[in-house]
């Protein structure tokens, strides 16, 4: 394994960017989920760049819309076809077994439409009352703790199957890359600090009762789950940052 194998795991799971081919040793995965709030922090951060050089040439509302566009295009909305096929399955079915079977339906439903606009609704919300440093600083946070939220849910929760590429992640994930993910999580909210504190503890809630209420629905936690958890920290983050954030 090289040294750089768990960060070019970790960017090719949670984005779309190119990245080195690697062997998916359980060694690796923890590490390169130990990672993902770092790939998060650094999505972020483009993003903020990104925004204050639109500032320059655009008024805030198409901004706004240009970031979601480019963030769509970064993770391949793979986060957000999770939470769509999640609130198909969570709000369609009478049964875990029947929940599952529609979340694997590639079908969009009424529950997964309403889910994925009502998250880019809130996030363009959020976004384009936002400008400059205030806004690099929120998206930070979001995508930072949104991949954290992930980490977490991976440590914390049961997987509903032994299959997948989600399961496998969770197979690999034990409470050390949690414990290295958290470190890095509380270090971006200390340093973002009084927004960040409390956009980590928001994170938090998100996970615990995220993560709870899926498995109680589900019978544990896949692939499709992580990414709907991470859309609803990101937009709970930017939510957050708008009510602490001068």
């Amino acid at each position: 394994m090289t040294p750089l194998a768990p960060l070019a795991l970790s960017v090719s799971f949670l984005t779309v960017l190119p990245a080195p081919r690697v062997t998916m040793h359980r060694a690796t995965i923890a590490q390169a989920a130990a990672l993902f709030p770092v790939v998060g922090i650094g999505l972020g951060a483009a993003l903020g760049g990104l925004g204050l050089l639109l500032d320059r040439v655009l008024p805030p509302g198409p901004v706004a819309v240009l970031l979601l566009a480019a963030g769509t295009l970064l993770t391949g909305a793979l986060h957000l076809d999770g939470l769509i096929d999640t609130a198909d399955g969570v709000f369609g079915g009478t049964s875990p077994a029947r929940r599952l079977e529609i979340m694997r339906d590639s079908r969009i439903g009424a529950f997964g439409a309403l889910a994925g606009g009502l998250a880019l609704l809130g996030q363009y919300a959020c976004l384009q009352e936002l400008a400059g440093m205030a806004r690099l600083t929120a998206l930070t946070l979001a995508l930072g703790l949104s991949r954290w939220v992930m980490t977490a849910a991976m440590a914390l929760f049961p997987a509903t199957s032994s299959s997948g590429l989600g399961a496998t992640f969770q197979a690999g994930v034990s409470r050390w890359p949690l414990l290295a993910a958290s470190v890095v999580a509380l270090a971006l909210a200390v340093a973002l600090r009084p927004a960040g504190l409390a956009a980590l503890a928001v994170a938090v809630v998100v996970v615990l009762l995220g993560g709870w209420w899926l498995v109680r629905r589900l019978g544990g936690l896949s692939g499709d789950t992580y990414g709907a958890l991470a859309v609803l920290g990101e937009t709970a983050v930017l939510f957050t940052a708008i009510a602490v954030l001068p």
